[in-house]
């Protein structure tokens, strides 16, 4: 029998709505026109995952080769980058000791644009993986998606962070804060949930509450907006002060740290260093912002002398799980809700 022609691309069809992220859009079409490496930095959670997907739908068309997905998330040993590579590109008949050769070998004729997701726990491998391939493959593009950067040479960052959260005013029309992208989550979710939910005058405040206290965060949004089956949106606010216990509600098909607000915060704490792990439990402390000052009087002790402070504090940012404000004068950070 005829062997049916290769397809140009493995991306997972989109099963909800696509909502907002019209900046970050813009900005990835223009760095992927020019730039062979390009990361999207983000906490857990965020959408990472979600936003590479739709610009490399959108963006396949122009790859002769189309556009294809290598999900790292539950590859344990970096050592075996080249094998989900291999099995994502649909070569698992190539696979040898040495998977990277056959690899490197189909794509260097090709024109496509590889997405490589969740790479935080694998950083160094999957640096050493992509830079290989691009070496490699002059025709190959790659999107990556972690918490933190690969530091490699050549990659463009951009950073994905929470959606915008709505104005706190009263008298914010509901025509107008309905087109938040935090509201907008949330509503249309709430709806998919319950079968029947809307943005009213009576709950706009409830729901402005809610998004602004999850930080606008994808994910915990659309696990409180899970919660509407059973209960309305003040009883889910009255309860965000246990969010560990009320965002559970992740469907079955999700990364298993992507059901429950905990574990997807346990997967990004786990990653750290016992340093990096007492430095970010002492920020706690602060209820808002607070400046690298704040931290060296506040947050060191004979564990963590205050010279170590800056780099702590740096590699935390780098890692998502410090959020930097302003950017002139002295820079404030905080930690996400």
């Amino acid at each position: 029998m005829t062997r049916p022609p290769h397809p140009s691309g493995n991306l997972p069809a989109e099963s909800t709505s696509f909502i907002g992220r019209r900046r970050e859009l813009a900005q990835l079409r223009r760095k992927l026109s020019t730039a062979r490496l390009v990361s999207l930095v983000g906490p857990g959670g965020v959408g990472k995952t979600r936003l590479a997907v739709r610009i490399s739908s959108d963006l396949a068309r122009g790859f002769r080769d189309g556009s294809w997905l290598v999900e790292l998330a539950e590859v344990r040993d970096g050592q075996l980058i080249a094998n989900a590579a291999l099995a994502a590109l649909d070569l698992r008949d190539q696979a040898a000791n040495e998977p990277l050769a056959p690899l490197l070998s189909h794509l260097q004729s090709k024109e496509l644009l590889l997405v490589v997701d969740n790479c935080e726990h694998l950083l160094a491998d999957a640096a050493r993986f992509i830079a290989e391939v691009l070496r490699a493959a002059p025709g190959v593009r790659v999107l990556v998606t972690s918490r933190e950067p690969l530091s490699g040479p050549g990659e463009h960052v951009v950073p994905v962070s929470p959606l915008d959260l709505p104005p706190t005013l009263a008298t914010e029309p509901l025509s107008r804060l309905r087109q938040n992208e935090a509201v907008m989550l949330f509503v249309e979710r709430a709806a998919a949930a319950s079968g029947e939910f809307e943005l009213t005058a009576s709950n706009r405040s409830a729901v402005v509450d809610l998004c602004r206290r999850l930080d606008g965060l994808p994910l915990a949004i659309e696990l409180a907006a899970v919660r509407i089956r059973a209960l309305s949106v003040d009883q889910i606010l009255d309860r965000l002060g246990d969010r560990f216990a009320l965002l559970t509600g992740g469907g079955l098909g999700a990364l298993p740290r992507h059901q429950t607000l905990r574990t997807t915060i346990e997967w990004s704490h786990d990653l750290l260093g016992p340093a990096d792990r007492t430095i970010l439990r002492r920020l706690s402390v602060f209820a808002g912002r607070f400046t690298l000052d704040d931290v060296e009087g506040v947050c060191t002790s004979d564990e963590v002398p205050p010279p170590y402070a800056l780099n702590l504090v740096i590699s935390l940012v780098d890692k998502s799980l410090v959020v930097k404000e302003g950017t002139e004068g002295d820079a404030w950070d905080r930690l996400h809700e």
